[in-house]
């Protein structure tokens, strides 16, 4: 049986933060979400989509976002075939480039985002339907099965 789409408040909700971005209001979000511009890897349509912030590298002025879903997530499928427009980061819409982060890597900032957040991260691999140990090599497992992405702002 397929799951019936969102109606009414929740499909509101649902869409709010995108509708805070686009009315140049996303600074209401704080910093921890942005939102991507990108087109569909077939049909080539303009999608919005609002993900949390699970870290930054201050240095390179990149956003690291989490890939929920797994790599099957849409977004994340279009990302792989170069389809990003643009980042939306508070109010601004920003040109970026994209960078798949290593397993390892990406271990790491989960690791910093648990430890910065941890009833939010519990809550976030419940609805991934992952869990680990609690050890640095159980959360590199779990990376190898949820990818991270970066995004770097143009300057």
């Amino acid at each position: 049986m397929a799951k019936s789409r969102p109606t009414g408040l929740t499909r509101w909700a649902i869409h709010a933060p995108t509708w805070l971005y686009r009315s140049r209001l996303g600074f209401l979000m704080g910093k921890r979400f942005l939102m991507i511009e990108h087109r569909g890897r077939k049909s080539g349509t303009l999608y919005r989509t609002v993900i949390e912030v699970a870290g930054r590298h201050q240095e390179r002025n990149e956003w690291i976002v989490t890939a929920g879903h797994g790599p099957t997530s849409d977004w994340y499928r279009n990302l792989k075939a170069g389809t990003l427009e643009a980042v939306w980061i508070g109010s601004k819409r920003l040109a970026a480039t994209v960078r798949f982060l290593e397993p390892q890597e990406a271990s790491q900032v989960m690791g910093d985002y648990e430890r910065a957040h941890s009833r939010t991260a519990k809550a976030l691999f419940k609805g991934m339907g992952v869990s680990y140990d609690g050890t640095d090599e159980g959360r590199a497992e779990m990376m190898r099965q949820i990818p991270m992405v970066g995004f770097q702002i143009e300057r």
